[in-house]
């Protein structure tokens, strides 16, 4: 899978959610309160995920950053470096291929020690 973004028009957290389980991923929503800029990290599930309301923005690994405002829609690889910025304050609804139950610690992993494959 590739790193994939989209604005589009709002939508409820009950649709987003339901759109998520559609896709087969364990869905959840939760809120983000970035204080400060966070440090560049990976994840090891792959997922999918829609701002339900708010605005903030996050950087990838080149430092591109992307505004996100609610509607925003994105499917990310296991691995894909990125980090929210300070200021962002959002609800999003929150789908991964892996049970929240399963994930390991720490949840945002550094980069020094991504696998090749996740590269």
């Amino acid at each position: 899978m590739k790193y994939e973004f989209s604005y589009g028009d709002p939508i409820s957290e009950e649709d987003a959610l339901a759109k998520l389980r559609e896709m087969g991923l364990h869905a959840f929503a939760f809120d983000v309160d970035t204080e400060t800029d966070e440090p560049l990290h990976w994840h090891e599930f792959e997922g999918a995920a829609w701002i339900i309301s708010g605005s903030g923005s996050f950087a990838d690994e080149t430092g591109a950053v992307t505004q996100v405002k609610a509607g925003c829609h994105s499917r990310f690889p296991a691995g894909w470096l990125h980090q929210e910025l300070a200021g962002t304050k959002v609800r999003v609804a929150f789908g991964t291929n892996i049970p929240f139950k399963q994930w390991t610690h720490p949840i945002n992993k550094e980069p020094s020690i991504r696998p090749a494959i996740l590269c």
